[in-house]
């Protein structure tokens, strides 16, 4: 005779399972009644997202239409013609560079800033497509205060260039020696140039240090200028003044081959 209580006391699930007279069910049948539980609820959950799916591209098309210039050709018609606005104003501020006093020269910082500015929101808005909505950028960005400004405007002329445009190599160079003098290093093209104080007609310039194992013919096939041709820039500027056409005497690092990717 089977002693109950001890067995159930004990837990065996044979004897109690005998007790309550239900047979024992496998261990397979438990799984497939697991397995069909979490399809259930996958499929509970699932869908609603089908349902929505249609509903929520259409929400994520129309807010890249209205919010970006991403297949929307009107916005990036206007965007394109306000970037152009954008470069005129900055060059039509310089017309008399030489002339200005120090209050209308920080009055030009403070409008390339804002010019920044909006380029930047522009940049963001993906709004940057053509070969000259990049040189327009370029343009505005190379009137910066940062290395980084500077190597931004190196990047978009670069990519102006590549797009057809052909003042956008020119302004690479520029861009690529500017960044480099500004953190130190010897520039590549010479096309910078430098005079202490604040611009006035009888300033003496001098040209800022260059590397001397950069290659001159690749230089002029890049930029359009020979060294020779640079100084000659500098002359037609110091002309009629008692200078000098020389190196600054600026403490320059060297610029090796690797200094600059893709370029240099």
């Amino acid at each position: 005779m089977l002693d109950f209580k001890k067995n159930i006391r004990h837990g065996t699930k044979t004897d109690a399972l005998a007790i309550a007279n239900i047979p024992p069910i496998s261990s397979q049948k438990i799984y497939h009644y697991y397995v069909l539980k979490r399809l259930v609820k996958l499929i509970i959950f699932i869908l609603p997202v089908f349902y929505y799916s249609d509903s929520f591209a259409q929400d994520v098309t129309d807010y890249l239409q209205d919010v970006t210039c991403v297949n929307n050709a009107v916005k990036q018609q206007a965007r394109s013609k306000e970037l152009q606005k954008l470069a005129n104003a900055d060059q039509r501020d310089r017309d008399n560079w030489m002339r200005m006093r120090s209050p209308e020269i920080m009055a030009v910082s403070r409008n390339d800033i804002k010019r920044r500015k909006r380029v930047g929101e522009i940049f963001g808005e993906g709004c940057l497509k053509s070969a000259n909505d990049y040189y327009a950028a370029a343009l505005i960005y190379q009137h910066g205060d940062t290395p980084d400004h500077y190597y931004q405007t190196y990047l978009w002329a670069t990519h102006a260039a590549a797009l057809g445009n052909i003042e956008g190599k020119p302004l690479a160079a520029m861009a690529i020696d500017r960044y480099l003098v500004s953190i130190g290093k010897k520039q590549l093209f010479g096309s910078q140039f430098f005079a202490a104080g604040a611009p006035s007609p009888n300033q003496c310039y001098c040209m800022q240090p260059v590397e001397p194992s950069f290659s001159d013919r690749f230089r002029k096939k890049y930029s359009g200028y020979s060294l020779r041709e640079r100084y000659d820039l500098l002359a037609s500027i110091n002309k009629g003044k008692d200078c000098l056409n020389i190196e600054c005497n600026s403490q320059l690092q060297n610029t090796p081959k690797g200094s600059v990717p893709g370029l240099w």
